[in-house]
């Protein structure tokens, strides 16, 4: 037993913290990440495969030099060294991390269609949330990189298409804080700023270097853009979920540029041909006029109306003379109606009822038409005869 080294706790520590330290030095490690935390700057997150956990950290310092910022469910290669630390009284040991790359376009490629699948899902693609292109913007902001031949080409094309005012909003197009940068364009030109018209653009490059137009707050913000955003990432071929959520997707910069405004000489030319067109038709309505002018002049001078006259006596006395004609025929058979009518109403006189034969009964005292058989006994009534009346009594009924 005297054989056994012997060493304190301290020891022990620091003795593996030295066989980590000095035996591991820059290694890759293969795994998925996890459980990310962003604190003070600094990316805590743990990577992970079918068996094991292993603890990770990147440093802000480092942060700003990532390829990709660390997001869970990433298949990722991470670059960094093994050291030891102190949790409480507790020894551990993480990698720090100074570099991150995708395990390979497969692994980006089922990121990607994981959260299009999602954003789908919930609308954020449909085409009626897309909002309308200003004809001719005022103002353009454009985010992108300051330096590149992104932004050259946006300013060259157009100022040689229509010069248009533009402002920039710088950002990293690629990187752990690329995302963040484009939000807080986004951002800035919604509360901020005056454009009528946002441009994001970046270059050609790889899946990695397009994460950041993939990034879920960065779909999200530009879903809740007022201002419309035309999206130019890549060239034609290559697609992020920032072209589904823009309201234009440009296949390139240079495009966009060319959606942004119209071309000056083409605009010249058709103000030119409208300007000829309202000439042509303004000159034709007023040698029509004129036209018409010219002969109502004819028409109406003295000898003209007389000539009229004399040529339509005779159609007008004609038209006279019909119609006179059906007036009187008109009267004619209304009268005869009229006769009818009243030879009616005269063969239903009192007088000539009376005198088929019928007679009126009425009562003696108050002259009131007796219509029944049921009268007092021994009353007077006067009965109409169409020559005279005659008093009677009556006598109880039988």
């Amino acid at each position: 037993m005297q054989n056994i080294p012997e060493f304190s706790v301290s020891e022990i520590t620091n003795l593996t913290k030295s066989i980590l330290e000095d035996n591991f030095g820059l290694i890759r490690v293969k795994g998925e990440i996890s459980k990310v935390k962003d604190f003070k700057g600094h990316y805590y997150f743990s990577l992970k495969d079918e068996n094991f956990v292993l603890n990770s950290v990147c440093w802000s310092r480092n942060v700003p030099f990532l390829n990709m910022k660390p997001e869970e469910g990433m298949e990722v290669f991470a670059q960094g060294k093994l050291t030891t630390y102190a949790k409480g009284s507790i020894s551990n040991y993480q990698l720090q991390v100074d570099q991150i790359d995708a395990q390979g376009e497969g692994a980006l490629l089922k990121i990607f269609e994981q959260r299009k699948k999602k954003l789908k899902e919930e609308g954020l693609f449909d085409d009626q949330h897309k909002k309308k292109l200003p004809f001719l913007p005022k103002k353009i902001g454009v985010i992108t990189s300051p330096t590149g031949a992104v932004i050259m080409d946006i300013v060259d094309r157009i100022k040689n298409r229509f010069s248009t005012h533009l402002e920039l909003f710088p950002i990293s197009v690629q990187g752990a804080k690329s995302a963040e940068e484009i939000i807080l364009g986004v951002n800035f030109f919604n509360n901020y700023s005056n454009v009528d018209l946002v441009i994001i653009a970046r270059g050609g490059g790889g899946a990695e270097d397009f994460l950041s137009f993939n990034d879920e707050n960065v779909v999200r913000a530009v879903f809740q853009s007022k201002i419309p955003i035309i999206s130019a990432i890549g060239h034609e071929i290559d697609f992020t979920l920032l072209d589904f959520v823009a309201d234009v997707r440009a296949a390139t910069p240079t495009a966009a540029a060319e959606i942004a405004v119209p071309e000056m000489r083409s605009l010249e030319r058709q103000l030119n041909d409208l300007f000829k067109n309202l000439k042509f038709t303004t000159e034709l309505v007023f040698k029509n006029a004129n036209e018409e002018l010219h002969s109502l002049s004819k028409f109406l001078n003295k000898k003209s109306l007389e000539n009229f006259i004399k040529d339509n006596k005779k159609t007008l006395f004609m038209l006279a003379k019909n119609l006179q004609y059906f007036a009187h025929n008109l009267i004619k058979e209304k009268n005869v109606k009229i006769d009818n009518y009243f030879l009616r109403l005269d063969n239903l006189s009192i007088q000539k009822v009376l005198k088929r034969g019928f007679t009126i009964v009425r009562d003696a005292k108050d002259k009131k038409i007796v219509k029944t058989s049921n009268l007092y006994k021994e009353h007077l009534i006067n009965i109409e005869f169409y020559d005279g009346i005659l008093t009677a009594k009556t006598q109880k009924k039988q």
